[in-house]
């Protein structure tokens, strides 16, 4: 008899584990539930935001020489640049349904600023303005996350898959769908459109001391609930909005390894298959837009990091037919203090992000001429030359005319660039864009 007591323990212990998990993870059956009304929603989409709390840094030695590699991005200002975000939306016309972001909303996966962002982000919420966040691959144990006190690094508490789903709860109360495998989730925009929340992240199921997974892979799992959700969407005559941390499609012929999610060939599948007409990612910081290289296949907005210069974001406008995206960058100084309107970066904020970047961009290019046989003023043309090209990719003002790129080929400073092989390499492959404009698009959705 020992041994049936045995077996039926185990049997018992598989049973409360089943149960726990479905458990920690509720499935909702809320398929008339949607966020509004309107036939004509606007939301909001930015990633990237790499937001640290004040309160895990004293802006002393540690910190800025996080600051000084941080490739330009501005890690100082991020509460400023928040709250005036927050400011746009309560003061925008209409006012959006819902405020999206696509990952790496923290810094380096604090939970301190994960909470911090989240109560920064709140007065948006009492207003009835829904904030759906999805996770990036420095937000979920992170290995790397820190507090940056005189000259120390110290260790601080990673975010788990838990704590995301409690700090940014907006999202997962008003879920249609969660999926057990992931943070993935659906929600019902309105009775046209379902958004479906990705998480492509590859990340331990403990805190890690290592730093974070750059690659993305939506598990099997993840998948067939994928499959799942954009059938109850077609069914219920719903067209589905993805939303992930990874991209697509390859934006940068040289820059895409760990970016591209690794199994796209099979989601680029099945999002055709399902006629689903856009997706909006992160993750390489540069503002891109880009069709598919088959027929039916979605275009992918990648929304340039909120931290980097212009601070931008993606205004969206629905019909039951049609997508409007138009790119805006953030403006500061309604929010700013008196005191704070003293200060020359956040005064001219725009010119700040833009100094902070080209500076990343020009420190690049003289890593790359360092040592070649060049005049002062050859190397100083080759060094400003490729800031500006970068910044130019970065912000996706890289729509130009065949005319316009022959003029770029012309400056001093191309010739002095193009010399070096990786730098010729790199150049061709940010110089012109000749797919979709990168900063307005309109997009049937059926």
């Amino acid at each position: 008899m020992k041994w049936l007591v045995k077996i039926g323990g185990a049997l018992l212990a598989l049973v409360l584990l089943a149960w726990g998990l479905t458990a920690a993870v509720p499935q909702r059956t809320q398929a008339a539930k949607t966020l509004t009304n309107s036939r004509t929603p606007t939301f909001w989409v930015l990633s990237d935001d790499h937001f640290i709390a004040p309160a895990l840094h004293d802006n002393r030695t540690a910190f800025r020489e996080i600051q000084q590699s941080a490739a330009g991005k501005d890690l100082k200002y991020q509460p400023v640049a928040i709250r005036a975000l927050v400011h746009e939306a309560l003061t925008a016309t209409p006012r959006p349904t819902a405020v999206i972001l696509t990952g790496d909303v923290t810094l380096n996966g604090a939970k301190a600023s994960a909470e911090s962002l989240a109560k920064r982000l709140s007065p948006l919420q009492k207003a009835g303005i829904h904030v759906l966040v999805i996770p990036g691959n420095h937000d979920i144990y992170d290995g790397w996350a820190r507090k940056y006190q005189g000259k120390q690094q110290l260790k601080v508490e990673q975010i788990s898959p838990t704590d995301w789903r409690n700090i940014f709860s907006d999202g997962y109360r008003n879920e249609t769908s969660e999926d057990a495998d992931s943070l993935s989730y659906t929600v019902n925009l309105n009775r046209d459109y379902q958004l479906i929340m990705l998480d492509s992240n590859i990340y331990t199921v403990q805190p890690s001391n290592r730093n974070p997974n750059t690659g993305g892979e939506l598990k099997p799992a993840t998948m067939s609930w994928l499959r799942s959700r954009l059938a109850a969407g077609q069914k219920a005559g719903r067209t589905s909005l993805v939303f992930m941390h990874h991209n697509l499609y390859s934006h940068n012929a040289m820059v895409n390894h760990g970016y591209v999610l690794n199994n796209a060939p099979a989601l680029r599948k099945l999002l055709t298959t399902y006629h689903v007409p856009v997706v909006f990612s992160g993750h390489i910081h540069a503002q891109d837009i880009k069709s598919g290289s088959q027929p039916g296949e979605p275009v992918e907005i990648v929304n340039g990091a909120f931290s980097i210069s212009p601070g931008g974001y993606g205004v969206v406008q629905l019909t039951p037919t049609k997508l409007t995206y138009d790119r805006k960058a953030v403006n500061v100084l309604p929010v700013l203090s008196a005191k704070q309107r003293q200060n020359p970066d956040l005064r001219h904020y725009q010119s700040y992000l833009k100094r902070l970047f080209l500076q990343n961009g020009e420190a690049l290019a003289l890593n790359s001429l360092y040592g070649k046989k060049l005049s002062p003023q050859e190397q100083a043309a080759g060094v400003k030359f490729l800031g500006q090209l970068n910044w130019r990719f970065f912000t996706g003002q890289d729509s130009l005319s065949n005319a316009q790129a022959a003029r770029l080929r012309e400056q001093p400073g191309y010739q002095v660039d193009n010399q070096l092989p990786s730098l010729h390499r790199y150049m061709q492959s940010i110089m012109q864009d000749k797919d979709r404009n990168d900063l307005h698009q309109v997009i049937p959705t059926k």
